[in-house]
């Protein structure tokens, strides 16, 4: 028995060296770049049936080539209507490119990939574990989601492709996300620049900065690719300026300290700090673990809101009346550190940002106050899964 404590305790600390040291790797390499854009028109996109029926009839219409990447891809109906629509543009020469995460798609057929492939579509998955550094990578995620199609339409937010985003999964009921469609030229030579060097493993192409003109006025679109912690330090940045209210959804609430912090101290200044998060659960550990940091909100003077119309999946931040965030980064540990994200920040515009600011309004409405006494009365199950939670927080 001591020989298998010994033997746990030794390879614990291999894990241990070895997610470390990745980690310190891939800070030094990780890009060290945003991109400010001049603002343009979006479509808010808030159901799945809306967001599928927009994607296709964009697909269907393509001329010369779709770029399409996403964190989680299924094997189910909704995914093999995609997947026909792929072999079909690439069948008649248009150039295909699809990018999953190896982990978020591990359940997707290699017989599907393959009959992809054949019919001259290009698939590609991020980030399979490799040495060296294996536990890092086993932990690191490609997590946007981002379409491109000939160099014009655009597509950034929270959906993935499989059933459950059309609310057809009965234990989480109707999927509430928020994606935006934008018609960009500007914004689409970007997203493409993004996806290209997230598709190549090896010489990976320049993050060009577009446009090159100083921008007009004081209203803008800015994009940030985060991937080994730039996201706290943007957060940091961002969650300081505020002046009258912070406002945050995500599925996930888990912030490292720093973030945490930010929070507490705009409490104590008198900012109105709202949190809406899902009352459903689609992993066992994540809502208990953050109730911890519920608690401390309340007591702060903060409020959280658990959305209770079936599963809420956006991710948002909004701050006063002219400043939002939206993109793939979930509002925790692994989305601040690991995952390789894509927000879009809007800011200067009370108007611009007015469509994401109703869309969360909309919510609230659909959600109910948590209280001391709600988060206290917890079954034994959640309480352990709290616990067990807390131990691995930073890689939920």
């Amino acid at each position: 028995m001591s020989s298998i404590i010994i033997g746990a305790f030794i390879l614990l600390i291999l894990l241990w060296v070895d997610f470390q040291i990745g980690k310190r790797h891939f800070q030094k390499k990780a890009p060290k770049v945003t991109f400010p854009l001049e603002p343009t028109k979006y479509e808010l996109i808030t159901r799945g049936d809306i967001f599928f029926k927009e994607l296709f009839k964009d697909v269907k219409q393509a001329k010369t080539r779709i770029s399409i990447s996403f964190f989680t891809v299924r094997n189910d109906q909704i995914s093999k209507d995609m997947f026909k629509l792929l072999k079909e543009k690439a069948e008649t020469g248009v150039t295909v490119k699809l990018n999953v995460d190896w982990f978020g798609s591990i359940t997707l057929k290699r017989k599907l990939i393959k009959d992809l492939r054949a019919s001259g579509v290009h698939v590609r998955k991020s980030n399979p574990p490799s040495f060296p550094f294996f536990f890092y990578r086993l932990n690191r995620r490609n997590h946007r989601k981002i379409t491109i199609i000939d160099d014009n339409i655009s597509y950034l937010g929270g959906f993935n492709v499989g059933k459950e985003y059309l609310g057809a999964d009965p234990k989480l009921g109707d999927w509430r996300d928020y994606h935006i469609k934008l018609v960009d030229k500007q914004m689409a030579l970007l997203l493409q620049n993004i996806f290209d060097y997230d598709w190549e493993i090896e010489n990976k192409p320049a993050l060009k900065r577009n446009p090159t003109k100083p921008l007009k006025g004081n209203t803008s679109f800015t994009i940030h690719i985060t991937e080994a912690g730039q996201l706290e330090d943007l957060l940091v940045k961002w969650l300081q300026q505020a002046k009258h209210s912070i406002s945050i959804g995500s599925p996930y609430f888990i912030p490292s300290k720093r973030v945490f912090d930010c929070l507490l101290q705009a409490c104590e200044k008198g900012i109105n700090v709202t949190v809406l998060i899902p009352a459903k659960a689609d992993h066992p550990l994540v809502k208990p673990t953050a109730f911890p940091y519920y608690r401390k909100l309340l007591a702060a003077g903060g409020s959280v809101h658990f959305y209770n119309n079936g599963f809420y999946h956006a991710k948002i931040s909004l701050i006063d009346d002219n400043w939002a965030d939206l993109g793939t980064a979930n509002f925790d540990k692994r989305s601040l550190f690991l995952n390789q994200e894509i927000n879009l920040k809007m800011s200067g515009d009370k108007e611009m940002i007015a469509p994401i600011k109703d869309a969360f309004l909309k919510d609230l409405k659909s959600s109910f106050p948590a209280t001391e006494g709600y988060l206290n009365n917890q079954s034994i199950k959640a309480k352990i899964s709290g616990w067990i939670g807390k131990l691995v927080e930073g890689l939920l």
